[in-house]
């Protein structure tokens, strides 16, 4: 089992977005991401989208991945 030190708040671990859907189907992997190469590759900010992943996965399990979630 994957243990990672997170502190998700409730509003951003509350369920499955598209957007966390989508970095688990790409497996967390920030250089597949269309979003991070948007918005992080020149910034001093890093993504926390992995962080959440890992503790809705936690909270709730994996997510149902149906053709057309993404």
């Amino acid at each position: 089992m994957y243990r990672y030190n997170v502190s998700c708040s409730e509003t951003i671990c509350k369920n499955w977005t598209p957007t966390a859907k989508e970095c688990y189907q790409l497996g967390c992997n920030c250089s597949k991401c269309n979003l991070y190469k948007i918005y992080f590759t020149k910034s001093l900010f890093k993504c926390k989208m992995k962080e959440t992943v890992i503790e809705l996965v936690r909270k709730y399990g994996k997510p149902d991945l149906k053709i057309g979630d993404i």
